[in-house]
Protein backbone atom coordinates (compact mmCIF):
# COMPACT_ATOMS: atom_id res chain seq x y z
CA UNK A 1 0.00 0.00 0.00
CA UNK A 2 1.16 3.50 -0.76
CA UNK A 3 -1.50 5.56 1.08
CA UNK A 4 -5.19 5.84 1.82
CA UNK A 5 -7.80 8.60 1.73
CA UNK A 6 -11.30 8.62 3.18
CA UNK A 7 -14.15 11.10 3.16
CA UNK A 8 -17.62 11.30 4.68
CA UNK A 9 -20.29 13.86 3.82
CA UNK A 10 -23.87 14.56 4.83
CA UNK A 11 -26.10 14.00 1.82
CA UNK A 12 -28.30 16.97 2.86
CA UNK A 13 -25.27 19.25 2.50
CA UNK A 14 -24.77 18.12 -1.11
CA UNK A 15 -28.50 18.29 -1.79
CA UNK A 16 -28.46 21.93 -0.64
CA UNK A 17 -25.44 22.67 -2.85
CA UNK A 18 -27.23 21.10 -5.84
CA UNK A 19 -29.79 23.94 -5.69
CA UNK A 20 -27.06 26.15 -7.15
CA UNK A 21 -27.20 25.43 -10.89
CA UNK A 22 -23.41 25.80 -11.23
CA UNK A 23 -22.58 23.23 -8.55
CA UNK A 24 -22.82 20.13 -10.73
CA UNK A 25 -20.82 21.76 -13.54
CA UNK A 26 -18.01 22.67 -11.12
CA UNK A 27 -18.05 19.24 -9.49
CA UNK A 28 -18.63 16.66 -12.20
CA UNK A 29 -16.51 15.72 -15.16
CA UNK A 30 -18.19 15.05 -18.51
CA UNK A 31 -18.49 11.26 -18.10
CA UNK A 32 -19.70 11.59 -14.49
CA UNK A 33 -22.28 14.14 -15.50
CA UNK A 34 -23.59 11.85 -18.24
CA UNK A 35 -23.79 8.83 -15.93
CA UNK A 36 -25.56 10.70 -13.17
CA UNK A 37 -27.89 12.58 -15.52
CA UNK A 38 -29.24 9.24 -16.79
CA UNK A 39 -30.18 8.46 -13.19
CA UNK A 40 -31.70 11.89 -12.45
CA UNK A 41 -28.79 13.15 -10.31
CA UNK A 42 -29.71 11.32 -7.09
CA UNK A 43 -28.22 13.40 -4.23
CA UNK A 44 -26.75 10.30 -2.53
CA UNK A 45 -24.84 9.42 -5.72
CA UNK A 46 -23.66 13.01 -6.24
CA UNK A 47 -22.49 12.96 -2.60
CA UNK A 48 -20.54 9.75 -3.23
CA UNK A 49 -18.87 11.37 -6.24
CA UNK A 50 -17.94 14.39 -4.14
CA UNK A 51 -16.47 12.11 -1.46
CA UNK A 52 -14.43 10.24 -4.07
CA UNK A 53 -12.70 13.44 -5.13
CA UNK A 54 -11.84 14.34 -1.51
CA UNK A 55 -10.68 10.81 -0.71
CA UNK A 56 -8.53 10.70 -3.86
CA UNK A 57 -6.85 13.99 -2.98
CA UNK A 58 -6.34 12.90 0.63
CA UNK A 59 -4.67 9.71 -0.60
CA UNK A 60 -2.13 11.99 -2.30
CA UNK A 61 -1.76 14.39 0.62
CA UNK A 62 -3.50 17.14 -1.37
CA UNK A 63 -6.57 19.30 -0.81
CA UNK A 64 -9.57 20.53 -2.77
CA UNK A 65 -7.78 23.69 -3.87
CA UNK A 66 -5.01 21.76 -5.64
CA UNK A 67 -7.02 20.87 -8.77
CA UNK A 68 -10.25 21.42 -10.68
CA UNK A 69 -12.59 18.74 -9.34
CA UNK A 70 -13.87 17.86 -12.81
CA UNK A 71 -10.42 16.30 -13.42
CA UNK A 72 -11.29 13.53 -10.94
CA UNK A 73 -14.23 11.40 -12.03
CA UNK A 74 -15.86 8.56 -10.14
CA UNK A 75 -17.50 6.27 -12.66
CA UNK A 76 -19.33 3.01 -12.28
CA UNK A 77 -18.96 -0.15 -14.32
CA UNK A 78 -22.11 -1.94 -15.50
CA UNK A 79 -22.03 -4.09 -12.34
CA UNK A 80 -21.92 -0.92 -10.19
CA UNK A 81 -18.23 -1.19 -9.24
CA UNK A 82 -16.76 2.30 -8.81
CA UNK A 83 -13.49 3.37 -10.40
CA UNK A 84 -11.57 6.60 -10.91
CA UNK A 85 -10.97 8.24 -14.26
CA UNK A 86 -8.33 10.96 -14.00
CA UNK A 87 -7.81 13.89 -16.34
CA UNK A 88 -4.36 15.08 -17.41
CA UNK A 89 -3.94 17.55 -14.55
CA UNK A 90 -5.03 14.96 -11.97
CA UNK A 91 -2.60 12.43 -13.44
CA UNK A 92 0.19 15.00 -12.99
CA UNK A 93 -0.39 14.79 -9.22
CA UNK A 94 0.17 11.02 -9.19
CA UNK A 95 3.58 9.39 -8.80
CA UNK A 96 4.54 6.92 -11.50
CA UNK A 97 3.35 3.38 -10.89
CA UNK A 98 0.53 4.35 -8.51
CA UNK A 99 -2.92 2.83 -9.08
CA UNK A 100 -6.13 3.35 -7.12
CA UNK A 101 -8.84 1.16 -5.67
CA UNK A 102 -12.17 2.72 -4.63
CA UNK A 103 -14.85 1.65 -2.19
CA UNK A 104 -18.02 3.74 -1.92
CA UNK A 105 -21.11 3.52 0.24
CA UNK A 106 -24.02 5.58 1.47
CA UNK A 107 -26.90 5.47 3.89
CA UNK A 108 -29.97 7.65 3.88
CA UNK A 109 -28.00 10.48 5.52
CA UNK A 110 -24.30 9.99 4.75
CA UNK A 111 -22.01 9.09 1.86
CA UNK A 112 -18.47 7.81 2.27
CA UNK A 113 -15.61 6.76 0.01
CA UNK A 114 -12.24 5.17 0.67
CA UNK A 115 -9.48 5.44 -1.94
CA UNK A 116 -6.49 3.15 -1.63
CA UNK A 117 -3.38 4.22 -3.53
CA UNK A 118 -0.93 1.40 -4.21
CA UNK A 119 2.21 0.77 -6.22
CA UNK A 120 2.23 -1.84 -8.93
Amino acid sequence: MHSIGIDLVEIKRIETSMKNTRFLNRLLGESEYTQLKKRGFPPRSVAVNFCAKEAFLKSLGKGLGDINLTEIELLRKENGQPYLKLGKNALNLVDEGIKFSVSATHTENYASVVVLAYKI
